[in-house]
């Protein structure tokens, strides 16, 4: 049976959800901007050393992040099934990809806790966690793409909330989409960590994040 209150749960579990990643953001390095990838083995490594401590951390805070993101992807798929009235494979795919994010998500975690309990100074230290870096961050923006956009087409193709949401959503997966291609640049604006990259990923899916969380908060009672 239709539960309105568990939409409602999912919305705030969306905005949970960003308030654990902004921590975790904190807690890793305090604040501090990680070297770009071809700073070098000893670059990197002073880093991870300087912030085991904070990675650590980061990483354990992945287990709350990815329990309160599965669910606000779970809430929305429901309100979007609810809203199609009828069989519509957008919802199954779009939980389908937020899954396949949220498992990225904890393996970019697991690589990072792996390095900073790894021996300091190790040259294939600084390599490894140059590579992960840049290969996590773009593959993890193709999940978070594909699961916005099933959202955004559900929601204009049965017209289950404004038409400029849908739109936005659109939007913000072709950012993400857009944000994928740091795969190919090391460092620069459109690097793993670059401004581009950041307004054209994390950005865009945050608003959007608080957007549907507010929405779905809002979701009316049955009476």
């Amino acid at each position: 049976m239709y539960n309105p209150s568990a939409e409602r749960s999912a919305g705030w579990s969306g905005l949970a959800f960003l308030a654990v990643t902004i921590l975790g953001t904190i807690v890793m390095a305090g604040g501090a901007q990680p070297p770009a990838v071809t700073a070098g083995a000893n670059a990197i490594n002073a880093f991870v050393g300087a912030h085991a401590r904070g990675i650590l951390g980061w990483a354990w805070l992945g287990f709350p992040e990815t329990a309160f993101f599965l669910w606000f992807a779970a809430g929305l798929r429901a309100s979007l099934r609810q809203a199609a009235g009828s069989p519509d494979g957008l919802p199954l795919y779009a939980i389908t990809a937020a899954i396949v994010a949220a498992t990225i998500s904890l393996m970019s975690n697991a690589v990072m806790a792996a390095l900073a309990l790894a021996p300091a100074g190790a040259d294939d230290v600084g390599t490894f966690w140059a590579t992960a870096w840049v290969l996590m961050g773009p593959i993890l923006s193709m999940g978070t793409a594909i699961f916005v956009f099933a959202c955004a087409h559900s929601v204009r193709r049965h017209g289950s909330a404004p038409a400029w949401l849908a739109y936005y959503g659109y939007l913000t997966a072709l950012g993400s989409a857009l944000g994928s291609l740091s795969l190919f640049y090391t460092s620069g604006s459109l690097g793993p960590s670059g401004a581009a990259t950041i307004v054209l990923g994390p950005a865009l899916f945050g608003i959007w994040i608080i957007i549907v969380s507010i929405r779905l908060i809002r979701t009316p009672a049955v009476v």
